[in-house]
């Protein structure tokens, strides 16, 4: 697609920012535009590629993974040490019941098809995030209308480095990002035609996934809760009675049914519904009374302005070079997102456009909570609010690049330009590709925060 027509393209869909379509959705709209479809394509292909690329090394488990990826492992065996609190694990390794199984279970899975080593017990994380891509990508559609803010949301997340590092390691906030996501979507598409409650169903089922996988998916029910809310009192009245059931049924039953069938294997073994209460205490207690400390233990505010990204992998075998997987973020990305939130807050949009307050809302809170929360932080608690803000800045640059005024323009390509530069420089510290020992001190730990 030359530049004429993209430009063409922007103009077009620039009358649709700020209104939800209610006609074919995103995938019928793309499959109707061949050009539109081939550039998504190669941006979706692109992200697939880069992440698989050299995902076998290294060959044994690495940072979280010896927790995620080695219970995935005990998963496959049906061991029911992968469960149990207080079962003792071979050194170097632990047994990951912190969390639900829902990821653990994939990666199983994946395991029995590809093999258990690297490559099987990465490879869901790929699928998983290439699939957040897309699902983003549908859900910026289904807000603002517009094919280029869907293919620009693609394109940024494609070029995150924490995005990416996610989805290359045995761990499941990739997993959850892709459930996430898609529960907004069924959510978005419920919001535009309330009567059909298939999408609400949709979410429910999704927010269930997602729960199974985090519970920081309480995030997102709190999210909803608030729309919801703002919504009856602007209405001055509840939902229908009838309409009010099928919220109970999809956004509470159905989420906490899927929830427990995670746990079928864990019963299958023999455990028993004291077992599981106890469980589950153990595991709220571990998320609110942790005492641990770490090297690369930050705060949400360095999150947002990408200072503190975590060292999780470094390979010296190589003469004179280093190779480091760090999860450093797309800096370009990340203040360019900011400075879009900031302008959206500072016109006011949130106050008469729907679908600008709810993805504002929904940023802050996929990260702002974990300022008050009692247990040690990393940077990759903030990988579910990146999607969402490369939506916030997709829409800017979108707007900017339909502009008449040519600086409005040049400023859009820049940052453009400025994130894919990044994304390759930055490339080899994000998957441990070896670099000179000069080249890394003085690029990839310009800033002290990022070598910890």
């Amino acid at each position: 697609m030359n530049s004429r027509t993209m430009k063409t393209a922007f103009a077009e869909n620039s009358t649709t920012l700020g209104q939800v379509r209610k006609d074919t959705g995103f995938f019928g709209r793309l499959l109707a535009d061949k050009r539109i479809l081939t550039l998504f394509t190669a941006i979706v292909l692109f992200g697939f590629f880069t992440k698989i690329s050299r995902l076998d090394y290294p060959r044994d488990f690495y940072f979280d993974e010896v927790y995620h990826g080695f219970t995935a492992t005990i998963v496959l065996h049906g061991d029911r040490d992968a469960y149990d609190p207080w079962a003792k694990p071979p050194p170097g390794k632990a047994y990951e019941w912190t969390h639900p199984p829902l990821s653990k279970l994939i990666m199983a899975g994946m395991m029995a098809v590809f093999g258990e080593n690297a490559f099987g017990w990465r490879i869901g994380s790929v699928l998983f995030g290439t699939l957040a891509t897309i699902a983003a990508a549908a859900l910026a559609f289904e807000l603002f209308g517009s094919l280029p803010i869907a293919v620009l949301t693609a394109a940024l997340m494609s070029l995150d480095g924490l995005l990416l590092s996610q989805s290359r390691i045995a761990m499941n906030d990739i997993y959850f990002i892709f459930f996430m996501l898609t529960a907004l979507l069924g959510y978005v598409r419920w919001k535009g035609n309330e009567i059909s409650v298939r999408w609400l169903y949709f979410a429910g089922a999704a927010l269930g996934l997602a729960l199974a996988t985090k519970w920081t998916t309480l995030y997102v029910f709190l999210v909803l809760a608030v729309d919801l809310s703002v919504a009856a009192i602007r209405n001055r009245c509840l939902p229908p009675l009838t309409a009010c059931l099928n919220l109970s049924i999809a956004l509470g039953l159905l989420p906490v049914a899927i929830y427990l069938a995670s746990y079928l294997q864990y019963f299958a073994l023999g455990y028993g519904w004291p077992e599981f209460i106890e469980l589950f205490r153990q595991m709220w207690f571990y998320h609110t009374g942790l005492k641990a400390t770490h090297a690369a233990h930050s705060q949400p505010w360095q999150w947002v302005l990408n200072l503190r990204p975590v060292w999780m992998y470094v390979d010296y075998s190589v003469p004179g070079k280093i190779a480091n997987i760090y999860n450093l973020g797309n800096s370009v990305i990340f203040y360019g997102g900011l400075y879009a939130v900031a302008a959206s807050i500072f016109k006011m949009e949130w106050r008469r456009n729907w679908p600008v307050a709810f993805i504002m809302l929904l940023y802050f809170m996929l990260w702002l909570p974990w300022t008050i929360s009692p247990r040690i932080m990393f940077f990759y608690h903030y990988a579910p609010a990146v999607p969402i803000l490369c939506i916030i800045l997709a829409r800017w640059l979108c707007s900017n690049l339909a502009s008449p005024e040519k600086t409005d323009r040049m400023t859009a390509k820049a940052v453009l330009a400025g994130a894919f530069l990044w994304f390759v420089v930055f490339y080899p510290d994000n998957t441990a590709i070896h670099v000179p020992l000069g080249f890394a001190d003085s690029i990839y730990f310009l800033i002290p925060g990022w070598k910890n």
